[in-house]
């Protein structure tokens, strides 16, 4: 049975709401606050509401089992509904590829459309030319890595793309359940013409996403997404969309399976610039009665990556030195959002400071583990303290060259650099905008604040296992944790304090927010504020010197605070970063960061009022 309209899914969702709703009457709170989204099957929100009950109370391992059981029947009813539909969308490569909501916009229908529309632009003079090719030709040759994080219908996406790869002879390097940032190295490593990863990244349970990446390794620019959309949007709603068929071509004699986990380990032994594997094992056993070390898989992609990547004889050697955590198959997540973030970070901290140990390390590495956050039995470490340390870092051991990162990122990296006079880039989101320096050799670290990072002889895709060996490289070669590096750096460069809030837009459609936002993003850059103008935050006059509109809009006080206001590349939600910069520790910083967010809503909400 096919779901040629939205009537299907929709009976589907009324009926599985029903059984949902039956089964919770055994806990009549948590019912109550769902039930307005089961009465309007808004399916995916009673699912994430479910998961958020259970993980914030201390319930019964049965009310637990119960709790799971519905977010299984509601995840399955929206496969089949996913599987079924021919429902089309508008199909947008933001900041990190297209995503979309499995069973609403991301369907397997779609997926194959999208596919066929990246395989006719890797057929342009565009994408030839860029990556070196003279022929279609030698694009099948060379191939194409395809792989997945661990998210529900991965293995269902795979096989619509590499059927349409087999339909157009495209040799397939398949990977598996595979980090995006392994994929990337993939790429190179096998001289493949690009990668389709399957991922949505830290998106909650409901999102599922697909990654484009060319030759070099990177992520698509928009030189090659545009093209991306156009072919994928004309089969969703253009000419020849009711031409359209799914491939069913088999694809059993182009498909190479991989050992990902090897080449990845190979290329980091013998390639790797800024981080010495083998010395990294040794000093690892040779500490080991000293330390703890805790890693989260979060149930993603980079489960048994990190072992390989250690080794074996040195996991077994540490023993209950390091500790794996979140390594079972969980599409739902254990009911938490799966990123890198301080509230997920807080267990570990915990496990950390109950060790006892002197030597503290805990990484959190999202879904497809292109994200990673740190910490040590005294700090959370998130990446704009991670980046400024892991820069200083190699600029003490003798390495020589610049950084690079995005706009709503720290400065205190910047400011490194800067007072000690190497190259500084800042970048608009997306790593896609760090090929340039990264592949020039002109930085040796390029991260962005939502916990991406790459360096110097890396991949040009964010990565959190290098993350990983950067933190435990830095303190192999300082001698000390990640907090006590962070504050000598405080103490030579300066104090500063970044955070970051948001609002969301719920209710809005694909196209919609397309037109809103830029709409918004023209009034900040360009109808609000220019230098000389000021600005209150919490009482206090601020002088802007400089509105940087890299992206979005930053506006930079004479202090070297800023607030910088954007859309989001990835959902409909707008964001503002702020950041308050000091000479000297600040004791009441909450009071401070306060200001600054109220001050950055404020003037979001000017700029969407101007909004006709």
């Amino acid at each position: 049975m096919t779901c040629g309209n939205n009537t299907c899914g929709q009976s589907k969702q009324a009926e599985c709401a029903s059984i949902v709703r039956e089964a919770l009457k055994a806990i009549p709170d948590l019912l109550a606050k769902i039930e307005a989204d089961l009465s309007d099957s808004k399916l995916w929100d009673a699912a994430i509401a479910i998961g958020a009950y259970y993980n914030a109370n201390a319930v019964s391992g049965d009310v637990r089992a119960l709790c799971r059981k519905q977010i299984d029947a509601i995840r399955e009813t929206m496969g089949v509904v996913a599987s079924q539909s021919q429902e089309t969308t508008t199909v947008v490569f933001g900041t990190s590829g297209w995503r979309g909501v499995i069973g609403a916009d991301f369907t397997l229908r779609n997926v194959h459309k999208v596919v066929r529309g990246i395989i006719e632009m890797m057929q342009t003079p565009a994408f030839l030319s860029a990556n070196n090719y003279l022929s279609f030709d030698e694009v099948k040759s060379h191939g194409i890595v395809v792989f997945r994080d661990n998210r529900f219908m991965g293995d269902l996406f795979m096989d619509a793309a590499m059927k349409e790869l087999a339909a157009a002879e495209i040799k397939i390097h398949f990977a598996g359940e595979c980090p995006t940032g392994v994929g990337s190295a993939l790429v190179t490593e096998l001289n493949a013409a690009g990668s389709i990863n399957f991922t949505p990244s830290h998106n909650p349970m409901q999102y599922a996403g697909l990654k484009f990446n060319p030759a070099d390794g990177g992520p698509a620019d928009p030189s090659l997404t545009t093209i991306i959309e156009e072919k994928s949007n004309a089969y969703m709603n253009g000419a020849v969309a009711q031409s359209f068929a799914p491939a069913t071509t088999s694809y059993d004699s182009l498909k190479t399976d991989l050992d990902a986990a090897g080449i990845f380990t190979k290329f980091i032994e013998e390639k790797g610039k800024v981080f010495d594997l083998k010395k990294i094992r040794q000093w690892l056993l040779e500490k080991k009665s000293e330390l703890c070390l805790v890693v989260d898989f979060m149930h993603g992609a980079s489960r048994g990556y990190v072992q390989r990547v250690l080794g074996d004889d040195v996991v077994d050697g540490l023993g209950n030195a390091i500790v794996f955590l979140n390594e079972d198959e969980d599409f739902s997540f254990h009911g938490v959002k799966p990123e890198p973030s301080a509230k997920n970070q807080a267990p570990l901290i915990d496990l950390l400071k109950k060790s006892g140990k002197k030597i503290t390390l805990a990484v959190a590495l999202d879904p497809d583990a292109d994200r990673i956050r740190f910490a040590d039995a005294n700090l959370d470490i998130d990446m704009n303290r991670f980046g400024a340390i892991a820069y200083a870092s190699l600029l003490q051991h003798g390495f020589d060259g610049g950084i690079a990162s995005t706009a709503p990122s720290s400065d205190f990296a910047l400011e490194i650099a800067k007072r000690e006079k190497k190259k500084v880039y800042e970048m608009a989101v997306g790593f896609k905008n760090f090929r340039q320096p990264l592949s020039s050799g002109d930085v040796l670290v390029a991260f962005e604040e939502s916990d991406g990072i790459s360096f110097l002889g890396h991949t040009l895709e964010k990565c959190a296992l290098a993350g990983f060996l950067m933190a435990l490289e830095s303190m192999r070669l300082s001698g000390k944790n990640l907090s006590e590096q962070y504050t000598s750096l405080q103490e030579k460069y300066g104090y500063f304090y970044p955070d970051k809030d948001g609002a969301e837009l719920k209710g809005i459609s694909v196209e919609e927010w397309q037109t809103y936002k830029k709409q918004v993003v023209d009034i900040l850059q360009h109808k609000l504020y220019k230098a000389g103008d000021t600005v209150e935050v919490g009482g206090v006059t601020k002088t802007i010197t400089e509105v940087n509109t890299a992206d979005g809009a930053k506006l930079i006080f004479e202090d070297k605070s800023w607030i910088l206001l954007r859309p989001s590349g990835t959902e409909p939600k707008f964001r503002y970063y702020f950041e308050v910069a000091s000479t000297s520790p600040l004791a009441d910083i909450t009071s401070h960061l306060k200001a600054y967010a109220e001050a950055g809503a404020a003037i979001l909400q000017k700029a969407r009022d101007q909004v006709k």
